[in-house]
Order: structure tokens, then sequence, then C-alpha cells
């Protein structure tokens, strides 16, 4: 006869319903998989937001707070910089280097991207139409 109480397990039998917590991301992951998400969004021909899987740079544009543009001396367009996450990560879409950069508190990280969606082509034209 058992002398457990109800609801207690005795050692060695399956605990079945327990299971192990996950452990949960530091920021410094959250932050290196938020922006290698967009990288590969962007490499793939998606938007900054996966749920919304933007195919071209329109869509893309939807999801950006800021631009800061980067200009030759004549004021003609070179490059831009898109702030795509803000508040907590700071995360930039840098069509000068073809990276996404994340900033949050101490963390930085960066990941590579070819434009497949054309977002240098559409702020160029943005940026000439000003």
């Amino acid at each position: 006869m058992s002398t457990f109480k109800e609801g207690f397990i005795k050692h060695g039998q399956d605990h079945g319903y327990i299971k192990p917590k996950k452990k949960s991301e530091t920021c410094e992951e959250q932050l290196r998989r938020m922006c290698k998400n967009i990288a590969e969004n962007i490499t793939a021909g998606g938007g900054p937001d996966i749920t919304r899987g933007a195919k071209d740079a329109s869509s893309f544009m939807e999801d950006v707070y800021d631009i800061e543009w980067i200009t030759h001396q004549d004021h003609t367009y070179k490059a831009a910089r898109l702030l795509v996450a803000g508040g907590g990560p700071n995360i930039w879409v840098n069509l000068h280097t073809d990276t996404v950069d994340g900033y949050w508190w101490g963390d930085h990280c960066k990941h590579s991207f070819d434009d497949k969606i054309g977002l240098n082509d559409y702020l160029e034209e943005m940026h000439d139409c000003r």
C-alpha cells in the first residue's frame, strides 16, 4: 500500500503532465533573432514584419518608422537607413552597407542581406521626387 498523498509523484514514476520550463531568450538573443529575420525577409522578398510577408519595397515601407537619408555632397541620393523597430530594440535597415543593424542597451548585432525587393531603387526614386 502506498503512503504517498494524491498529487505527489513517487520517485522513478513518469511525471507525464510536468513539462520542463523553456529557457527564455536573453535580450541579446532576441535582438539577434529579430535582425536575422528582417535580413532574411529582405533577401527572400518579405517585409520586416514576418506575418505581413511584404513582397515589394512599397509594402516593406509601410512598417518603416523613419528614414535617414545618406547623400552625396551635391545632395543626390547615395543610400538610406530605415528605422523598422524602436523603443525597445532599435533596428535599422542600412542600405549603404546592406546590413540590418540592431541595438539594445549595450548589445549590438549586424546581419547582411541581399536587396531582393528593390528597396534601394525605391528609395532613390522617392528621394529624387523630393
